[in-house]
C-alpha cells in the first residue's frame, strides 16, 4: 500500500488499541502471578483519580479500575495516532526516519523516569518492572503493527549487504 492509502486515524486507533490491550494483559498476568488481581490498575487509578500516594494493598475499587482502564485506552489511542502520524511523515521524508527512532528512545526513557518517580513517591506500591515491562511490550506491539504495514521502515532498519565498499586487494595501476 502507498502512504496515501493509509489512514492515520484508522491505523492510529488500531495501533493504540493493540498497545493498550497488550499492556492490560501484561498487568493482568503480572498481578495474577503475584496473587493480587487488578492491583496495578487499582493502584494507578487511585494515584491518578484520588491523588492517593499511599494506595497500598487495600481492596480493589471497581470504579477506580474502570476509570483507569478508560484513561489507559484513551492515552494509548492518542499515542497510537501520534506514532502513526510520525511514521507516515517518516515514510515520506527520509530525513525524519532517524528522528523517529531517536524520539521513541527518548520518549521511553522519559516515561521510565516518570514511572520510577511514581514508584518511589508511592513507597513502591506501583510495581516498577510491571509498568516498564508492560510499556515495552505495548510499544513493541504498536511498533510491530506499524512496521508491518510500512515495509519501507523495515527495509531501512535492516543492515545492508556484506559486500565490501571496494574490491579487495591493492588498487590497480593503469
Amino acid at each position: 500500500m502507498h502512504a496515501q492509502e493509509h489512514s492515520t486515524v484508522r491505523e492510529g486507533l488500531v495501533a493504540g488499541l493493540l498497545g493498550a490491550t497488550v499492556v492490560a494483559a501484561w498487568y493482568f498476568v503480572f498481578d495474577m502471578a503475584a496473587g493480587r488481581p487488578f492491583h496495578t490498575p487499582n493502584v494507578l487509578g487511585k494515584v491518578f483519580f484520588q491523588g492517593d500516594l499511599q494506595p497500598g494493598a487495600r481492596e480493589v475499587v471497581p470504579g477506580v479500575v474502570a476509570g483507569y482502564t478508560v484513561l489507559h485506552l484513551l492515552m494509548f489511542v492518542a499515542v497510537g495516532m501520534l506514532l502513526t502520524l510520525l511514521v507516515h511523515l517518516a515514510v515520506r521524508n527520509l530525513s525524519l526516519r532517524m528522528g523517529l527512532w531517536i524520539g521513541l528512545v527518548v520518549s521511553f526513557c522519559f516515561f521510565a523516569g516518570l514511572t520510577y518517580m511514581l514508584t518511589t513517591s508511592t513507597g513502591e506500591r506501583v510495581p516498577l518492572w510491571s509498568v516498564v515491562g508492560g510499556t515495552l511490550a505495548g510499544v513493541g506491539a504498536m511498533g510491530w503493527y506499524l512496521v508491518r504495514g510500512h515495509p519501507q521502515l523495515k527495509a531501512d532498519a535492516q543492515v545492508g549487504d556484506d559486500s565490501p565498499p571496494h574490491a579487495p586487494g591493492a588498487p590497480r595501476v593503469g
